[in-house]
């Protein structure tokens, strides 16, 4: 299988996982099989992926650990891991994977350049305008809040439990609470948004979800709530 078809594939399945369709990350699975052989790590890891999905947490975990033994330094099994861990209540485990995570991803980040003065600029800039498009009842309520860039979560973040790949945080007080020390504010992890939308306009559409997603956290909306409003 060429690395294109390969990619091809692996992207219906990533589709179907996305959508919890059994059936049909199946059958993309099994032309993973077919082409590039039971052997390949992508098929292997596709293999636990989909494991995890029909079968559930406790029978997808070995098979990662499995993976982690043969490539210590991939940070997509890693956090796969990590996230096992945190469903199965190992929290030490969970930690340890995500701290890893969060070293190699920074790696990369170094290695491919991510997080240019102009990206960091455009995400800024997206942030900004989706907050001044809020109806003003919104708006003004938000004036005092500021927006932060980030790289990606602090290691002290991410020892207490933080997701390493999130695109943003909402710290402190929500809307009519004082008695919080936190100021409040709105963080977006940029190299995250970057590594995960590397291109338009996917990218953009995602700051706009993760500042309405953050939003919503000040107010105390949940998604449902969010999208009634229209800020969905």
């Amino acid at each position: 299988m060429s690395d294109a078809k390969l990619e091809a594939v692996m992207q219906q399945f990533e589709a179907c996982l996305a959508l919890e369709d059994e059936a049909g990350a199946q059958r993309a699975l099994e032309e993973l099989r077919a082409c590039a052989g039971v052997d390949h790590l992508t098929v292997q890891h596709a293999q636990a992926r989909y494991t995890w999905l029909a079968e559930g947490s406790e029978a997808a975990y070995p098979l990662f650990r499995s993976l982690a033994e043969l490539d210590p330094e991939d940070a997509d099994t890693l956090y796969d891991l990590g996230c096992l861990a945190e469903e199965l209540e190992d929290r030490a485990e969970m930690v340890r994977c995500f701290l890893a995570v969060r070293r190699l991803d920074a790696r990369s980040d170094r290695e491919l350049g991510i997080g240019s003065e102009q990206e960091l600029q455009h995400i800024e800039q997206v942030a900004r305008e989706v907050l001044e498009r809020l109806p003003a009842m919104f708006a003004e309520r938000l004036a005092h809040v500021p927006v932060i860039l980030e790289r990606r979560p602090s290691r002290a973040l991410v020892e207490d439990g933080f997701d390493p790949r999130a695109f943003g945080l909402f710290e402190g007080p929500t809307e009519g609470i004082s008695d919080v020390p936190l100021p409040t504010r709105i963080v977006l992890y940029a190299a995250n948004l970057l590594a995960e939308f590397p291109a338009e306009p996917e990218l953009s559409e995602q700051i706009e979800v993760t500042v309405l997603h953050e939003v919503g956290h000040f107010f105390n909306l949940d998604e449902d709530q969010l999208d009634r409003l229209g800020l969905g």
